[in-house]
Parts: C-alpha cells; structure tokens; sequence
C-alpha cells in the first residue's frame, strides 16, 4: 500500500513512516498540505493520514480535496489534538474515516490503520456491470461497450450513484449531498447539468440499455431497457 503522511513535524512524521515500511508499505511524507494535494496530480495514495494543524491549510480542506479528487474508497485517518467530542464529531462528518489522538499512541495506531485496510480488503468493489457500462470503482473508469469514457471527477461520482440505484427516483437533494459535499456554492442545476453530459457521454438514453430520465417534481431515475 502507498501511503500518504501529512504531518509537518519531521519527529512525529519519521515515526510514522518507519511504522507503516515496517509493514511493508511505501510512505511518502508532506510537511504541508498544498504539497499533498500538488503531489496528487502525478502520483496516487492508497491511504492518508492528516494531521488536523498543519502551516498552511488546514487539515479539514486536506481532506476535503482529497475525498475530490480520489473519492471516498481511500481511507483517511487524522492524527489530532483536539480530543474533545465536538471536534471528533466534526471530523467524521466531513469524510474521515477515523482519528487518533495525539500523543499518539503507536501500537493503537497501528491497530486501527489494521483494522481500516481489513475492512477496505472485504468491501473492494469487483467491477459493476449494468447493460453495456462496466465501472471500475477502484480505478474509478467506465467503459462503455469495452470503450473507456473520459468523465470527469463529479460525473464518475455521478454516474455511480445512478449506476447502484436503477429504478430508484433520486431527488436531486439527494445526489447533490453524496456528489458535492460541503460544497455550499452548488446547485441543483449543477446536477441538471451532469446528469445531461452523463446521458450523452454513457449513451443513457437506451443506446446503452439503459434509460435515464427527469421524474417530474422529484428527480432522475436510471432504468434498464431491452435493445431490439
């Protein structure tokens, strides 16, 4: 596994990354978060821990641009001194999957990075298959009729919520919250949008053997078609 440590003390982070090669893994260390998120551009992380203070973003917007641009499949565990309930509460709410309290407790640590991979290795997603579209959730591509299709981060996003709800009317309340979170300044014509560029682009208008349609007053919904 390649794993992602941002933490801008050396000390603490050189701990880190010599428990995880322990382990056999590759760590790679950031003393800021901008450098993470840079690094994401060219190179790819199968987990990340994010201290929450960091010198130059904070380590909420860390992981509030790594759940965009790797989604929610990577696990994320914070390393934080702040242990009061409120901000653990917080903390998970906006997308990590766990959080450590510092000092950290090294074999605790451990434990959970553990127990975190165990549970990412008994839900790994096969690939999805419906009508013609083959999803490739951990290399997070589609393929249309054996065609890879070039989408976007949030019309991938997209297209799977519809992918694993066919025949199910999806407010568009609904597929703004699991696509867009915490981002305030959207829309719901935002999902008007992706929604048109994913029928075109997926052949969801029966082309792929699967309809796409507006449900009047309430939303989409992705249904299974015959092909004559």
């Amino acid at each position: 596994m390649n794993f992602a440590v941002v933490e801008d003390s050396r000390s603490q982070a050189e701990v880190l990354k010599a428990l995880l090669k322990s382990e056999g893994h590759q760590v790679e260390v950031f003393a800021e978060g901008l450098a993470c998120i840079e690094a994401l551009k060219t190179r790819t992380f199968d987990f990340f821990i994010i201290d929450w203070t960091l010198p130059d973003i904070g380590g909420d917007e860390v992981l509030r641009l790594v759940r965009e641009k790797c989604g929610w499949e990577v696990p994320v565990i914070f390393c934080t001194a702040r242990t009061e309930e409120e901000s653990a509460s917080d903390i998970l709410r906006l997308g990590a999957d766990d959080y450590i309290p510092k000092p950290i407790r090294y074999m605790e640590f451990m434990a959970r990075v553990q127990a975190l991979l165990r549970r990412r290795k008994a839900v790994a997603p096969g690939p999805l298959r419906i009508g013609n579209i083959e999803v490739d959730l951990e290399g997070r591509r589609i393929r249309l009729a054996g065609s890879e299709v070039d989408l976007t981060q949030r019309e991938f996003d997209l297209a799977v919520v519809f992918l694993r709800n066919v025949g199910r009317v999806l407010p568009r309340e609904e597929l703004l919250a699991s696509v867009w979170v915490r981002e305030a300044e959207v829309d719901t014509r935002t999902v008007d949008t992706h929604t048109s560029r994913l029928r075109k682009k997926l052949g969801l208008a029966g082309e792929s053997g699967l309809m796409l349609t507006s449900v009047y007053g309430q939303g989409y919904r992705l249904d299974t078609v015959q092909q004559g």
